[in-house]
């Protein structure tokens, strides 16, 4: 079952990491067009008003509540019912999403002074904030229908398109950049540029996930549920409610960090924006990686009702989580400046945004882990129909960050919204496990726990070699002085591994191995 499981983290990872890369390349794109400006802040803060939603609606709550529920139809009745579901679903999102659009272009200002209230004093920011964020609403809507054809493919084990999908999102980005630098269009006109290349985006990673659904047999009809009387449709609905609080934490965490830093000196939420993209890089070949497997693995261990298999699934994921994101995390804390420098620092992004960039970064990383992990937990009682666990959990982290930010920002900037983040996540992962351990028992006892120390211990000593070899490089050639230390940081990882017998890197080898022969 491991090596199994392995084998679809691993292919998932592998689109992730295709779609993460581009994501760099297209950050390092938006670096070098615009910097950290009050054109780059205006586009970030358009721009997070729809993501939130994806993050929170699309891509969060409905895929928590439409997975378990597509795939109890398709073990207890059949294909035909749960394609109807689907279609169910999707019509009810184009009524919803759609009157939400509208509503979205008569309140977008009201919508700016939400997210950002210091923008207001600066009115060009201010209205060039707000024409980007009409340009982006119809965005979730696509993204949306995107998340359902994820569902559909990855509860029949397609992981690896729906997880290459959003690299086309960065693709159309990267495109519409290389189209403004060949242009070369004022600063105003890049940043609005750049939000129809994000709206394009969205589109075309919905499409290219289409042909698989129809292999699958999945076939589009108009059949909207006025009276609601599909089963499935009423379950889907009923635990999405629960479920957007329940990952709700993240998402407001992120929304109260954005209207702290508009108050900051200009660039803040750029620094802030920049920081962010790095820790998702990890979290999005890994974390995201593993949650989505494992999302898809655990409802069908709770649709045939076996509670030991499901436990054996969630350690086996606790155990890859912190064998990828503890040294994601030790290597950004120690190797963060060179990789802004080697990734960001170009064109229009300058030293300083470097050294702001690194302050948050640093207090971000140890998040990695405890971000991932939250994503483990959540879709597990969802589909254990304890929806009030998560909805306490986010409301304590949110809670938590609130408290840590407010009354730090003013003092340390960013950083004190990097601690609030990274303190909240803490919470909100422990608060899951410890009710999970509560209603289901010990996960596998010193097995998760020995196995975690040993990922710890070999992350420290990567991180030092790191960061030894960084100071050691440091007066050579540019390339050669941030090159060779990430190399030194993998290879010291690998060996540190090895020496201490971590059974997840025998598994990695293996699916690697065995994908290569293919």
């Amino acid at each position: 079952m491991s090596f199994k499981k392995s084998t679809s983290i691993f292919l998932v990872s592998t689109a992730t990491m295709i779609s993460r890369i581009l994501g760099l390349i297209r950050e390092q794109l938006f670096a070098f067009l615009l910097g950290a400006s009050h054109f780059s802040d205006a586009f970030l803060v358009a721009f997070r008003i729809p993501n939130l939603l994806r993050d929170l609606f699309a891509e969060g709550a409905l895929s928590t509540a439409f997975i378990p529920t597509f795939t109890d139809y398709l073990i207890k009745k059949d294909k035909k019912e749960a394609f109807k579901l689907a279609n169910h679903v999707i019509n009810f999102l184009l009524l919803v999403i759609g009157t939400l659009i509208v509503l979205g272009y008569f309140f977008t200002p009201d919508l700016v002074r939400l997210i950002a209230p210091g923008f207001q004093d600066n009115p060009e920011k201010f209205q060039l904030t707000i024409l980007m964020t009409k340009i982006m609403i119809p965005f979730l809507l696509f993204v949306s229908f995107a998340a359902v054809f994820m569902g559909i493919l990855n509860t029949h084990n397609k992981f690896f398109i729906s997880a290459l999908a959003p690299a086309l999102f960065n693709v159309a980005i990267i495109i519409t950049g290389v189209l403004i630098l060949i242009l070369h269009p004022e600063d105003v006109n890049k940043a609005v540029l750049w939000s129809v290349g994000a709206l394009l985006g969205g589109i075309v990673q919905m499409l290219v996930q289409v042909p698989a659904a129809y292999r699958l047999g999945y076939r589009y009809r108009f059949s909207l549920d006025w009276r609601f009387q599909s089963p499935g449709l009423k379950r889907i609905i009923k635990l999405m409610l629960p479920a957007i609080i329940g990952l709700a934490a993240v998402q407001i965490n992120i929304i109260v960090n954005t209207v702290l830093a508009s108050y900051l000196q200009t660039g803040s939420v750029s620094h802030w924006n920049y920081a962010f993209r790095l820790i998702q890089f990890p979290i999005g070949i890994f974390g995201v990686s593993i949650a989505t497997v494992n999302t898809a693995v655990i409802s069908k261990d709770i649709a045939r009702k076996d509670f030991s298999m499901l436990k054996e699934n969630i350690s086996f994921s606790i155990k890859m989580n912190s064998f990828l994101t503890l040294p994601s995390t030790l290597f950004l804390m120690t190797m963060g400046i060179p990789v802004i420098r080697l990734i960001f620092q170009h064109g229009q992004f300058d030293g300083s945004a470097t050294h702001f960039t690194f302050q948050a970064l640093f207090l971000l990383a140890p998040c990695l882990f405890f971000y991932s992990g939250v994503k483990l937990f959540v879709p597990v009682f969802y589909a254990m129909k304890k929806s009030y666990i998560p909805v306490i959990s986010s409301a304590m982290a949110v809670g938590v960050n609130l408290l840590i930010s407010i009354s730090t920002y003013k003092r340390i900037g960013i950083q004190g919204l990097a601690f609030g983040m990274t303190t909240a996540s803490l919470v909100n992962f422990l608060f899951l496990l410890f009710m999970f351990i509560r209603y289901y028992g010990l996960i596998t006892g010193k097995d998760l726990s020995s196995t975690i120390i040993k990922h710890v211990i070999a992350s420290i000593v990567m991180g030092c070699a790191g960061l030894l070899s960084y100071k050691v490089f440091l007066s050579g050639p540019y390339l050669l002085s941030i090159v060779f230390p990430i190399i030194i940081s993998g290879l010291v990882y690998i060996g540190m591994c090895l020496l201490l017998r971590v059974k997840e890197l025998n598994d990695f080898i293996r699916v690697f191995t065995a994908r290569f022969k293919k």
